[in-house]
């Protein structure tokens, strides 16, 4: 019969890894996936696994709840569970520990140990499902003595027996002569059993008093009997009488002694276990060595790709090894470039110092572009390309790059006036910006390059060309869109070379009303709401 696995991961990447490893065991598995959050117990009951593989990251921060929940029910309480964590996050580890995971497996899955912990989590389930089911069973069993009746045995104050019941009869199966024949006529006296003797005079101090004896039937069966003795006062605080009530606990007695087997037989078990254990962390802490090692790298790899790519693009071709290009219907494409670059150049004595200072623009100006959501697409020797409403389509596009490319004409102005007090070269920029369609996508094998194509990428950079120094100058199509909320001059039609006339604009300033400062660079609340809803 095939071990049933339930798998609750919200990663496809890991679930595919699963699928992979349990194909190779020779052992069959069932594997299902838990899908519907809401009715996750009534899930698990009907399908009845002998293991769940649980995924701390299964629902983000409701993981731990989630457990939680699956362990608190009835139904589901004994299915072992066993967790896929990271062990480099010991504090969500504890967390799982602490809402009732039974095992746990790091990351990156290593085939061996996954097999090898989740055999282990199986046969322990079954094993203590086993022992609830005899515990239920002597349960039963205790039950069933008790309602068969009991012996009730009166004694007087002088250790005769003044009355027994029907229960007496069958327990001992002989007459009540018969019984004094073997103990006598005074069970207080002193001829009685040793143990027998012991617990009458504990109960004669006032003590309630329950002991257990054998008893040979005249059929010469042997019993065990469970004998509990209540001394009776008086007003005046003489023993009036006492009590006795025994019960049959010859079967019990057998199913402890089969309990004490079996349990030293799951201890041995559990010993081996242990060792078995210790050996798999051994095991982890060499792997665990590994994925340290391995997750620096990947780090790394991952860092270099996201200062080469976009973050989509980027973990597209970690996935699937390549990036399909997409046509993205509107977009705003802004070009950056210094006017008079090669004068500037020669006025540096050291290239170094003169690389620095155009590194320095260049990093300012990712910075202010970022914060705006638009994506760096290159730079040509002093040109400045990047594009708004890529690789993450988005309705704001326009008024996030014409706001950009405000804070980028205030950043170099207020660099100029600093230079100018130093007697250092001043730089000032020419920025152009037009809204339209373009595809993009990534270029090269061995050395990745995100790039735009399309008439609109044209028609940005001869706005650049066509604008007037320290100006921002926009087509038509991107001015349709902010002209309520900016101070726009129109030029009227301006030739661009390949292209013909366009109309173009130049960006003064957001509108007084819409501005956070007199100079109207910086948008006040109620513009960025307005963008924010778009």
């Amino acid at each position: 019969m095939p071990y049933k696995v339930l798998l609750a991961s919200g990663s496809q990447q890991l679930k595919t890894d699963i699928y992979r490893i349990f194909s190779l065991v020779e052992d069959e598995f069932t594997i299902k996936e838990i899908t519907d959050i809401e009715y996750i117990i009534s899930f698990i009951s009907e399908e009845d696994p002998d293991l769940i593989l649980y995924d701390i990251h299964f629902e983000n921060s409701a993981s731990t709840d989630i457990l939680k929940i699956i362990k608190a029910d009835p139904k589901s309480a004994d299915i072992p569970i066993l967790a896929i964590v990271d062990f480099l996050q010991p504090e969500i580890v504890q967390q799982i520990f602490n809402a009732g995971a039974d095992d746990f497996i790091g990351r990156p899955i290593n085939t061996p140990e996954l097999i090898q912990r989740t055999m282990v989590g199986i046969q322990r389930g079954r094993m203590l499902k086993k022992l609830k089911t005899l515990s239920s069973h002597f349960d039963s069993i205790t039950t069933a003595i008790s309602q068969a009746g009991n012996s009730v045995i009166i004694i007087d104050s002088k250790g005769e027996i003044t009355w027994v019941n029907e229960g007496f009869k069958r327990l001992y199966e002989c007459t009540l002569d018969y019984f004094k024949s073997v103990f006598g006529d005074n069970l207080f006296a002193s001829n009685v059993s040793a143990k027998t003797a012991d617990a009458f005079k504990r109960c004669l101090n006032g003590e309630y008093v329950i002991y257990e004896s054998n008893w040979v039937t005249p059929n010469g069966k042997t019993k065990f009997i469970q004998t509990s003795l209540t001394p009776v006062f008086d007003d005046l605080q003489n023993l009036s009488h006492v009590v006795a009530i025994e019960m049959d606990i010859t079967d019990l007695k057998i199913i402890e002694k089969n309990l004490a087997d079996k349990n030293e037989h799951l201890q041995t078990i559990t010993e081996s276990l242990e060792e078995a254990n210790k050996i798999l962390e051994e095991q982890q802490l060499q792997i665990q060595k590994q994925s340290e090692l391995l997750a620096e790298e990947k780090q790394k790899t991952e860092a270099l790709l996201l200062n080469i790519l976009p973050l989509e693009v980027a973990n597209a071709l970690q996935k699937k090894g390549f990036y399909k290009p997409k046509k993205f219907k509107e977009v705003s494409v802004m070009f950056a470039d210094f006017v008079g670059f090669s004068k500037i150049s020669k006025t540096y004595e050291n290239i170094i110092d003169f690389l620095n200072v155009l590194s320095s623009y260049f990093e300012a100006f990712d910075e202010i572009i970022t914060q705006r959501y638009i994506e760096k697409i290159k730079t040509i020797g002093d040109a400045y390309m990047c594009v708004g409403g890529v690789p993450r389509s988005n309705h704001s596009h326009p008024f996030d790059t014409v706001l950009a490319a405000l804070e980028l004409q205030q950043f170099v102005k207020e660099k100029a006036k600093q230079d100018a007090k130093s007697n250092k070269p001043i730089w000032a920029i020419r920025v152009g910006i037009h809204t339209g369609s373009v595809i993009a996508g990534v270029i090269g094998k061995h050395k990745f390059a995100y790039d735009i194509w399309g008439d609109t990428v044209n028609v940005a950079s001869r706005m650049e060309t066509a604008c007037e120094p320290g100006k921002i100058n926009i087509s038509e199509t991107t001015y349709n869109y902010i002209k309520d909320y900016f101070v726009c001059t129109p030029r009227g039609k301006i030739p661009a070379k390949n292209i013909g006339e366009i109309e173009m604009y130049f960006v003064e300033r957001i509108k007084p009303e819409y501005s956070e400062d007199t100079e109207g660079y910086i948008p006040n609340n109620t513009l960025k709401k307005i963008v924010s809803s778009l």
